[in-house]
C-alpha cells in the first residue's frame, strides 16, 4: 500500500536511499539467503519505500521506513504474525537468516513481507463496505484488548509544533481535544490496530474469497473506533452503514460505543490529518509526492470537513 499519511502519532518522513548503499537485491542475499531476486520499485508514499521482489511465480513486498518509525513498524509486523497465525493473511514478515525482523539500510530500516494475494478493495459497493466492517472487526477480535485496569492510555496526542501554518487550524484542533475529553477515553475498548486502514488495506481473494489486511507498518494501541473513524473517513461519511453495521454485528464493539465514540474520532482523525500535512508545508516537506500542491490539498480537505461536517454518518 501506498501510504497515504502517517496516523497522527506516527507521522514520519521517508528519506529516498543514498546512491552509495548495497541495492536491496543485495541486503536480500546477505539477510535472507535469497539469490538472483528480480526487484522493482512499488508506487511509493510519503513515508516509506517499498519493492516488489520475485523469484519465479513467488513474490514478497519488501519495505523501507525512518528511523522514527521503526518502533510502530516493528510492533506491526509482530501484530501482522498474530494475524497470520489466527488465519487472516496480514503481510507478516520474514525473518532473517539470523532471525531478525528488519535490518538496517542506510538510516531507515528494512523488512522483508509475505505478499498477500487478492485485490484492494475500494469500498464501493455496499458487499465491500461489509467485507471490510466485517474484516476489521475479525483482526481486532483476534488481536485482543488492552484495557485492563492501570494499562490504558488516558489520552491521544496530536503533535501541536506547526498550529500555526493557518488561523483555522488551532482552534479546530484545541476544540478536537476538548470533545476527545468528554469522550472519557477509558472507558473505550482499547486494543492494538492498524492505524492506517484505508480501503485499499483490504485485499480480497478471488479464489478462496478470504480477505485479509496489508501494511500494519502505522500500528498502535488506541480504541478501535479509532480505526473504525480513520475507514469511515478515507470513504466518505455518507452511506457508510453498510460498514458499520457488518463491524458491530462481528461483536468487536457494541454499537452503543460505536455511536457514542465514532463522531469524535472521525474529528479526531481529520485533526490528525491537518496537523501531518501543516507539519509537512512548515517543513517544506515534498517526501512522496510530485509538489506542494498535494500537502495543500490534503490541509483544504481536513479544512473543509470541520467547515461543512454535520452529525451524520
Amino acid at each position: 500500500m501506498a501510504d497515504r499519511f502517517a496516523s497522527p502519532d506516527h507521522a514520519t518522513d521517508a528519506d529516498p536511499a543514498p546512491r552509495d548503499l548495497p541495492s536491496v537485491a543485495q541486503l536480500l542475499a546477505e539477510h535472507w539467503a535469497l539469490h538472483a531476486v528480480e526487484v522493482t520499485p512499488l508506487e511509493g508514499g510519503m513515508n516509506s519505500l517499498t519493492w516488489e521482489a520475485r523469484s519465479g511465480s513467488t513474490r514478497w513486498v519488501v519495505k523501507a521506513v525512518p528511523p522514527e518509525a521503526k518502533d510502530p513498524f516493528v510492533f506491526g509486523l509482530e501484530l501482522a504474525h498474530r494475524l497470520e497465525r489466527a488465519g487472516m493473511p496480514a503481510g507478516a514478515p520474514l525473518a532473517t537468516v539470523s532471525g531478525l525482523s528488519v535490518v538496517p539500510f542506510g538510516r531507515q530500516v528494512m523488512a522483508l513481507l509475505r505478499w498477500v494475494e487478492g485485490r484492494g478493495l475500494t469500498g464501493e459497493s455496499r458487499t465491500e463496505l461489509g467485507v471490510m466492517g466485517t474484516t476489521l472487526a475479525r483482526a481486532h477480535r483476534a488481536l485482543g484488548v488492552r484495557n485492563s485496569e492501570g494499562t490504558a492510555p488516558a489520552r491521544l496526542y496530536l503533535p501541536s509544533e506547526h498550529l500555526d501554518v493557518r488561523p483555522w487550524l488551532r482552534p479546530v484542533i484545541t476544540e478536537v481535544m476538548s470533545r476527545l475529553e468528554e469522550l472519557d477515553l477509558p472507558t473505550l475498548t482499547w486494543g492494538p490496530v492498524h492505524g492506517d486502514p484505508a480501503p485499499d488495506v483490504f485485499r480480497l481473494d478471488p479464489v478462496s474469497g478470504v480477505c485479509g489486511m496489508i501494511d500494519w507498518s502505522g500500528a498502535g494501541v488506541w480504541p478501535r473506533a479509532y480505526d473504525l473513524a480513520a475507514l469511515v473517513m478515507y470513504r466518505g461519511a455518507d452511506s457508510m452503514r453498510p460498514l458499520i453495521d457488518a463491524y458491530v454485528a462481528e461483536g468487536a464493539l457494541t454499537r452503543d460505543e460505536v455511536e457514542r465514540a465514532l463522531r469524535p474520532m472521525l474529528d479526531f482523525r481529520w485533526a490528525g490529518q491537518a496537523v501531518y500535512f501543516a507539519g509537512r508545508i512548515a517543513r517544506g516537506d515534498l517526501t512522496g509526492i510530485e509538489g506542494p500542491g498535494v500537502n495543500e490539498a490534503g490541509l483544504e480537505a481536513a479544512r473543509r470537513w470541520f467547515a461543512d461536517r454535520d452529525d451524520s454518518y
